[in-house]
């Protein structure tokens, strides 16, 4: 958990103040946002599989399992920020089933206007489809950014949780989207998943808001 927690300590006070708030963690340490992390991602079904309960597993495993729960194939030795981009773009290939034709495009124009608005959304700008850019196997840099945090507005929109990390950018106007006229889908997500057993409502949304800080901090997007 090392490593999480540097990323932590290099945050906004605001910044963890949200994310203990998606956990329900009750300070916004990075010790309190980790201890409450592993809380929330135990599995007590585990013992019917005679697993060993950990208390505190890594961060990685914490990642591994919520992408096996969204039924994510990750290889045995893969990183965890590389399990989080793919849980954000399976949140985002799940969202695109249940929105029509007409909101995508709508949604597509807000991305492209906010990614015009970044000096790095110019990777993203080149692509027939933003869509496609953002659920691609060599997105990287401002594209995790832009779509963790729009994974994030669905997820968070549900659970009543605001994003300060996004409240000072141009970034706000695509995710006052998703949590307006289709915020809904963040809902409908969580059925599709049938997620039961740890609070899964809270590890993703969590793991996603973690996608999203580690793209801003090393990427420099303010």
């Amino acid at each position: 958990m090392d490593d999480l927690k540097n990323l932590l300590n290099r945050a906004s006070f605001e910044e963890r103040k949200a994310l203990a708030e998606i956990l329900k963690a009750k300070q916004p340490t990075a010790d309190s946002i980790v201890d409450r992390l592993c809380e929330k991602s135990q599995d007590p079904a585990s013992y019917v599989f005679n697993e060993i309960f950990d208390d505190h597993p890594s961060y990685q495993k914490i990642v591994r399992r919520a992408a096996k729960k969204l039924k994510i194939k990750c290889s045995k030795y893969e990183s965890a920020s590389g399990m989080e981009i793919k849980i954000a773009q399976k949140v985002m290939k799940t969202m695109l089933e249940k929105m029509t034709p007409e909101q995508k495009r709508e949604m597509e124009q807000q991305l492209r206007k906010t990614a015009s608005q970044f000096e790095k959304g110019d990777e993203l700008l080149g692509s027939a489809s933003i869509f496609l850019a953002l659920t691609g196997a060599k997105l990287s840099g401002f594209g995790i950014y832009l779509l963790a945090s729009t994974t994030l507005g669905t997820l968070t929109g549900v659970i009543g949780v605001t994003l300060p990390f996004v409240a000072y950018t141009t970034m706000s106007s695509a995710i006052a989207l998703i949590i307006g006229p289709v915020g809904w889908i963040g809902a409908g997500l969580f059925t599709v998943w049938q997620l039961a057993g740890p609070s899964y409502k809270r590890v993703i949304p969590a793991i996603l808001y973690i996608c999203a800080l580690r793209a801003r901090l090393d990427g420099g997007f303010a």
